[in-house]
């Protein structure tokens, strides 16, 4: 395998792997074998370990010399550190957005919210989540700063480990709904004020979901002791 096939196969395996864990798709604390991947994507070890590797490096997989590799639990640090980020961007932005909303966007808007409610109604969890980002998206876009979803997209890892959890739960989409309506009534009205507060509100619900979620499951979550990945440098006998 050239370096250039090798590193293109370490890229692949990283997304779909960090799909997983975001997604919850893989849990919290699985081991994640080399052998199995190897197998799995039919690559050799070489680009599951920089895979793995750079999925360390952002703190969702945790690797343990001479031990494996495992599915990091979620820190809660790092989901206020991301709650953070998105309520200092997405706030100044919908500020924006309510200033600046014209009528198509509000179209667009609108159709967003309806197809999130119609994929809440049937069930589909992965969809109505696909939704929720589009919506945020798109009032990142007009706001007249589309670029910068993408840096708020690379921050909320662990906080979307938590989202795809919550949104399973019928009455959490419901309440979902309801703040995004919310939000959107407010950009319509051009009313910048409230529409900082209902996005503030809606943003800062993820506390209340963290509470929930280490209720039911405290194995997911990281410890006091567990606070710093044992390793997101270079294992040894990893090499480029």
């Amino acid at each position: 395998m050239s370096q250039v096939r090798a590193q293109t196969a370490a890229m692949q395996v990283h997304d779909r792997l960090r799909q997983e864990i975001v997604t919850a798709a893989l849990p919290p604390r699985m081991p994640l074998s080399e052998q199995e991947l190897t197998a799995r994507f039919g690559v050799s070890r070489t680009p599951i370990r920089e895979a793995l590797l750079k999925l360390a490096e952002e703190g969702l997989v945790d690797i343990y010399p001479q031990h494996g590799s495992f599915v990091s639990p979620i820190r809660l640090s790092d989901v206020y550190d991301a709650q953070f980020v998105r309520e200092s961007l997405e706030c100044s932005a919908i500020a924006l957005a309510a200033d600046r909303i014209d009528t198509v966007q509000a179209h667009q808007l609108s159709s967003v919210l309806d197809r999130q409610n119609a994929f809440h109604k049937v069930g589909d969890n992965d969809r109505f989540f696909d939704a929720d980002e589009e919506m945020h998206a798109t009032l990142m876009a007009i706001a007249g700063h589309p670029q910068v979803w993408r840096q708020v997209e690379s921050a909320k890892a662990q906080m979307d480990r938590v989202r795809h959890l919550t949104v399973r739960r019928p009455l959490k989409r419901n309440a979902v709904l309801s703040e995004h309506q919310a939000i959107i009534d407010r950009v319509l009205q051009r009313d910048a004020a409230g529409a900082v507060d209902a996005l503030r509100t809606h943003l800062r619900g993820v506390f209340q979901s963290v509470q929930v979620l280490v209720a039911e499951n405290e194995a997911y979550f990281a410890s006091e002791s567990e606070a710093t990945p044992p390793l997101r440098g270079r294992p040894v006998g990893m090499r480029r």
